[in-house]
C-alpha cells in the first residue's frame, strides 16, 4: 500500500523546483535551461523532478502561473498606494525597472519557441486580462478625477496603453534603443487630460 502523500511538504518542494527553474529559464532561456541543470541547482535527481513535471514544458507552465500570481500581488500592492493614473505610472515604472535587466528579455526570447502551445497561450493571455483589468479601472478613476483625457472611453485607452506597453516589451526583448525606454513619458502624452467627453 504506498504510503499517503504529505500534501504540505509536496507543495513545498513543488514550489521551490519552480523557484529555481525560474532562475534557469531567465538566465538560459527555455530551450537553453535543461532538466538536468535544473535538477542539479535543485539538488535533486531527474527520477524526483519527474515525479513533480512530467515534462519541462509543464514546468515552464508553472513557472508563468507563479508569475501571474505575483504580478496579481505587485498591482495589488501598486492599489493600496496609488489609483487612477499614479497607479498606471506606478506599473509602467516596474515595468521599466523589470525590462532593464538582461534576464528579462533571455526569458521572454525562450517564450517564443513556446507561446503557441495551448497551455503557454492561457497563461499568458490570463496575465494580458489582469493588466488590462488593471488599466481599465485605473483609466476610469483618472477620468472621473480629470487626470486622464476623456475624449476616449477607458476600455480603448486602456488597450492603447497595452500597446505601448507590449511595444515597450518589445523594444526591450529586442535590446533598442540604448537608453531605456520613456514608457512613463509616452503614457503622459497618451493621456493628457483633455476637455472632450468620453466616447462611449
Amino acid at each position: 500500500m504506498p504510503r499517503p502523500v504529505d500534501r504540505d511538504k509536496y507543495d513545498s518542494k513543488r514550489s521551490a523546483l519552480v523557484r529555481v527553474a525560474a532562475g534557469q529559464f531567465a538566465e538560459h532561456g527555455y530551450r537553453g535551461a535543461t532538466t538536468a541543470a535544473i535538477c542539479q541547482a535543485a539538488g535533486i535527481s531527474s527520477g524526483t523532478f519527474f515525479h513533480y513535471f512530467p515534462t519541462k514544458l509543464e514546468l515552464l507552465v508553472a513557472v508563468l502561473g507563479s508569475d501571474v500570481d505575483d504580478l496579481g500581488a505587485d498591482l495589488e500592492r501598486i492599489e493600496a498606494e496609488a489609483s487612477g493614473l499614479a497607479a498606471i505610472l506606478a506599473y509602467a515604472a516596474a515595468l521599466e525597472g523589470d525590462s532593464a535587466d538582461s534576464s528579462y528579455s533571455t526569458f521572454v526570447n525562450g517564450l517564443l519557441g513556446v507561446a503557441a502551445d495551448p497551455s503557454v497561450a492561457a497563461i499568458l493571455s490570463a496575465e494580458s486580462e489582469t493588466v488590462l483589468a488593471f488599466l481599465v479601472r485605473h483609466v476610469d478613476i483618472g477620468q472621473r478625477d480629470t487626470s486622464i483625457r476623456r475624449d476616449v472611453s477607458a476600455p480603448k485607452l486602456a488597450a492603447w496603453i497595452g500597446w505601448l506597453i507590449d511595444g515597450a516589451a518589445q523594444s526591450a526583448v529586442a535590446g533598442l534603443p540604448e537608453r531605456p525606454i520613456p514608457l512613463r513619458e509616452a503614457i503622459l502624452a497618451l493621456t493628457n487630460s483633455g476637455t472632450q467627453e468620453a466616447t462611449r
